[in-house]
């Protein structure tokens, strides 16, 4: 589930679950494939879902052991996947957005694994003698919290939320800016730690921070640490003579220009191919025995709560701790979309490369979440008279509320603000949005009455008590 913001700002958060909860109940209605997708899914039936009606160019890349499969989808040209070879030039290159994030983990991951930081080191450790003026809550926060979106940051500087305001800070911050804007930062709680908040700005503190330790750029510090020895020559930032292998960015049917920018870079400024992200999650997949060595296994250990799971450096950590993993992020810039995702259970990786913004993902997103983590969905009869002891509201969080009400018999959940869905009924206090794999577990107190509900999807799971009884009907 992912209780989501504002429509622009979740364009460029994109932390997703694998899939909202709500907003998967519309998007599992766009042209269905004829079989149910997962990881095992041919890439080119995925590329032809994932890219749907929309303009542009999609690449997925499909990881099984070593085996590494791709397909493509174009359009306006006949939505017709195709194969395409990974060691060819035909490969065309994506803006990854915030999937750039995980790469800026996976240099704090070698850090640590090195001995020159370690997780508790301040902002103001690493700045001393480099910045002046940061507020003291600020010089606080730690490593661990930048990298774990706990560090009570905002998402951007100067109270940016989303609008044109963002991408211009995006595009126009460098280095001089950004510190200054550092300086008079409006943290959203008095200190941290905080409940995790997806912050741009955090990660891209962390990445100069790391840049600023070692004395060089955090662009330098990805091509000498990570870019260079895996082999991956095509993920880069300044594009060079690569500039004409770049799909042609869209959002809807609008052309759009190319997403560059300065200190902003650790937070979204990779450029990639379906084959160097391959590369990259073979590298990780291998474990503390593979090229990346210890820090590949450091990387993806959880180091905190996030949206009714976990998060590990940068990277988003589902299912539970004694069972199936997955790890993903996903990225949105102006004219590209990304998903990276990794199942080690199954020695699996996934990476879908979007040249349209507003290319639907979320039916991919959706089936695998659905194949990984079941849950039950053969419809249970309940007395309807039973049904009224479910209805009213239950809190999630600071800003989040689930609301359940009765209509001729049957019952319907919903997030604050938005429509309702349908729930079937799978078992004693238990229903399901069987569409997308999301589960409701009634809690009762002592005496018999509903107390609380537990929802679960794609490996999360959020609790949630009960604050309300009456549900205002629409």
């Amino acid at each position: 589930m992912r209780l989501l913001p504002s429509a622009w700002c979740r364009r460029w958060l994109a932390p997703w679950l694998l899939v909202p909860w709500l907003a998967g109940a519309a998007s599992a209605q766009l042209a269905p494939p004829s079989a149910p997708l997962s990881l095992a899914s041919d890439p080119a039936v995925l590329a032809r879902t994932a890219l749907g009606a929309e303009r542009g160019t999609l690449v997925v890349g499909v990881l099984r052991g070593d085996k590494a499969a791709y397909g493509i989808a174009h359009n306006p040209e006949p939505l017709v996947a195709r194969a395409i070879a990974p060691a060819s030039a035909e490969q065309p290159m994506f803006e990854i957005g915030s999937v750039t994030k995980v790469f800026t983990g996976l240099l704090l991951a070698q850090a640590v694994e090195r001995g020159d930081v370690a997780l508790e080191d301040s902002v103001g450790k690493l700045l001393a003698g480099h910045a002046e003026g940061v507020p003291p809550a600020v010089a606080s926060i730690t490593l661990r919290q930048l990298v774990t979106h706990t560090g009570c940051l905002p998402v951007m500087a100067d109270g940016v939320t989303g609008g044109a305001a963002l991408a211009e800070q995006f595009r126009s911050f460098d280095l001089p800016m950004f510190w200054a804007a550092l300086a008079r930062i409006h943290l959203t709680a008095a200190a941290p730690p905080c409940e995790a908040r997806y912050s741009n700005f955090g990660m891209a503190l962390l990445g100069q921070l790391l840049a600023l330790r070692y004395g060089t750029s955090w662009g330098e510090l990805v091509r000498a640490r990570i870019t260079e020895p895996l082999g991956m020559n095509d993920t880069v930032i300044p594009l060079g003579d690569k500039a004409s292998r770049m799909a042609p960015p869209f959002a809807g049917d609008q052309r759009q220009r190319r997403f560059d920018m300065h200190a902003y870079a650790p937070a979204s400024a990779l450029r990639s191919t379906a084959a160097d992200m391959l590369a990259f999650s073979r590298a990780i997949l291998a474990g503390a025995h593979g090229p990346l060595g210890p820090a590949a296994a450091r990387l993806l250990t959880p180091l905190a709560r996030y949206e009714g799971a976990e998060i590990g450096y940068a990277v988003m950590v589902r299912g539970p701790e004694t069972g199936r993993r997955t790890y993903y992020h996903a990225g949105v810039t102006e004219g590209y979309r990304t998903l990276w995702l990794l199942a080690p259970d199954t020695g699996e990786a996934l990476i879908v490369l979007a040249s349209n913004q507003r290319a639907p993902l979320q039916p991919v997103m959706l089936a695998i979440g659905k194949s990984r983590y079941p849950v039950p969905t053969t419809e249970v009869p309940i007395d309807p008279k039973r049904l009224a002891d479910y209805a009213g509201e239950f809190r999630v969080g600071k800003a989040q509320v689930l609301g359940f009400t009765v209509r001729d018999g049957r019952l319907l959940a919903r997030e604050s603000g938005k429509g309702y869905n349908l729930l079937t009924p799978t078992g004693p206090d238990r229903f399901a949005v069987t569409a997308i794999g999301a589960q409701f577990v009634f809690r009762r107190g002592d005496g018999g009455e509903v107390i609380g509900v537990t929802l679960t999807q794609g490996g999360s799971r959020l609790e949630g008590r009960r604050v309300g009884v009456a549900v205002p009907q629409d």
